[in-house]
């Protein structure tokens, strides 16, 4: 088991960098940190890594990885070599701010980069005058679909050190959908099991200090007329607690705006949360409005690590 710190960041297509600029954060208030060619670079206002945030202009939607931050740099070493032990092939990869780090598909075919260290930039967690938009805070979560959801749960376990704080059963009493912390926020991943259009990238979230900043992101985008990238929201989940927004982009890449979820104070008393299938519509909306079909059957497809091309869906 290698030593994660940390979800750190996620890199997505888009296929306007302007257009992408527009809505992340000249709207949404994401700090844009630099345009180096074809990809901007974003963080939250408390964030002082580069990014969490790479926009890679393509000319197709979808997930270029998602990237964890390990503890210490020998840990990119043990990855390599626990890797090779379990047949998974890995390959070296920097970006904008990281010299040195390790990309790899878990078994379900999710593109992940491991990295130690990140040139620091500095949060505007004071400068007031610089926040924008709602405010965005932090990376708090990704959220992906796999079609064997207990081999990639097993995985995140074993290799990563992740556990669950959370599941939901179907019809069939298995697990459809679960919840893992390791820095033990309610979550920082999410993945649910789904049968085609697999594997895919369902969206990243920001958290954001209070209610009042989801309900801004709605104003906000209705106020410049994109009523149609608000999707699904305001309401409060069941699971993880938390209220949130969903909103799309120019390219229908998702992203959620996320507060006031629970943390895990004591990992080791932990009993993890089981919904049923008859609490559905309270373990996804405590509160809310009915799920519009685009949130339960659409998302992205992801890159593939050694080609750096979409993967076709299964």
């Amino acid at each position: 088991m290698i030593d994660v710190l940390r979800v750190s960041h996620v890199q997505v297509r888009v296929t306007d960098l302007e257009r992408a600029i527009y809505f992340y954060s000249e709207l949404l208030g994401l700090v844009e940190t630099e345009k180096d060619g074809d990809y901007v670079y974003l963080r939250g206002i408390e964030e002082g890594q580069h990014h969490s945030l790479i926009l890679k202009k393509a000319d197709s939607t979808g997930l270029s990885y998602i990237g964890f931050r390990v503890r210490n740099p020998s840990e990119i070493d043990k990855a390599r070599q626990e890797l090779d032990s379990l047949g998974i092939k890995s390959y070296k990869h920097k970006e904008k701010g990281v010299e040195e780090g390790l990309l790899f598909e878990t078994p379900q075919g999710i593109p992940i980069f491991l990295y130690y260290d990140m040139e620091y930039v500095g949060d505007l967690r004071l400068a007031f005058y610089k926040h924008k938009g709602v405010s965005p805070v932090r990376i708090a979560h990704v959220n992906y679909m796999v079609r064997d959801l207990e081999e990639e749960v097993d995985f995140l376990k074993k290799f990563m050190g992740y556990y669950e704080t959370e599941w939901y059963l179907d019809k069939d009493n298995q697990r459809q959908v679960v919840w893992l912390t390791k820095r033990g926020d309610s979550h920082e991943i999410a993945i649910a099991k789904s049968s085609k259009n697999v594997p895919g990238f369902h969206h990243e979230t920001y958290y954001v200090h209070d209610v009042r900043d989801v309900i801004r992101a709605c104003d906000i985008l209705a106020s410049v007329g994109l009523w149609d990238s608000i999707e699904r929201g305001p309401g409060r989940h069941g699971a993880t607690e938390g209220y949130y927004i969903y909103l799309r982009d120019y390219d229908k890449n998702r992203i959620e705006f996320f507060t006031n979820d629970y943390v895990v104070l004591d990992p080791d008393k932990w009993k993890p949360v089981v919904w049923n299938y008859e609490q559905f519509r309270y373990r996804s909306d405590y509160w809310g409005r009915p799920i519009p079909e685009s949130w339960l059957k659409e998302w992205v497809p992801v890159e593939d690590v050694s080609t750096g091309k979409l993967k076709g869906w299964s």
